[in-house]
């Protein structure tokens, strides 16, 4: 299902990138011109790490193991910030993980293999070109919702795929910590986090989890 989603979505922001000039009329080279610099701004805009996060590391050994058992490439940096956090980024060649000082210590693996998961399944790859887009346009829309509709063809596959790698990466992650799904529920009491149209419900969440938790 995933690699449909991520084909579809590729297929629908090229067209809404190099079709828009095309329909005003301009030859196809602005439309090829218009589809790279697209690309490239979603690139540097998506999952990209900021130097100065480049230090500091904590709690790296850990995210190591949990990346040898979860198939993925080592990542390069765990920084610790404050709050209730945690992102998977790509950094260089590699990836890093931001980690909240909030997240306490029953849920830290737990909250590191779902975001080793992700380097693991290709997302960080991948989302610069296909659920990327929606996720740089999302807060432009919550301050003007009547955006969506000109913008629909950008999200009406961004949503579910966003939703779908996150799914996975709980699956992912399920399999290789204990009682992954209790803790997703315990995050979900705690943080009381709100839905969002790129996210699953932590209700979800959690029955997906509950199947492979142990």
């Amino acid at each position: 299902m995933i690699p449909l989603l991520r084909a579809g979505a590729l297929l629908l922001n090229a067209g809404a990138a190099a079709g828009v000039p095309w329909l005003l009329g301009f030859a196809w080279p602005a439309s090829a011109v218009c589809l790279v610099a697209c690309a490239a701004l979603s690139w540097w805009g998506c999952g990209r790490s900021p130097r100065a996060l480049e230090g500091g590391d904590a709690h790296l050994s850990e995210a190591v193991t949990l990346a040898t058992l979860l198939g993925a490439p080592a990542p390069r940096f765990v920084r610790v910030l404050p709050g209730w956090t945690a992102a998977s980024l790509r950094a260089g060649r590699g990836y890093g993980i931001l980690l909240g000082a909030g997240v306490g210590e029953n849920e830290r693996r737990a909250v590191l293999a779902h975001e080793i998961a992700h380097a693991a399944a290709g997302d960080l790859f991948w989302e610069p070109l296909t659920d990327g887009p929606a996720r740089l346009l999302m807060p432009l829309l919550r301050a003007f919702p009547p955006l969506a509709i000109p913008l629909c063809p950008i999200l009406v596959l961004a949503i579910p795929l966003a939703r779908a790698t996150e799914l996975e990466a709980d699956r992912r992650a399920a399999r290789i910590v204990p009682d992954y799904a209790r803790i997703l529920a315990e995050i979900a009491e705690n943080q009381r986090a709100q839905p969002s149209l790129l996210y699953p419900s932590f209700p979800k969440r959690i029955a997906v989890s509950a199947r492979l938790s142990y």
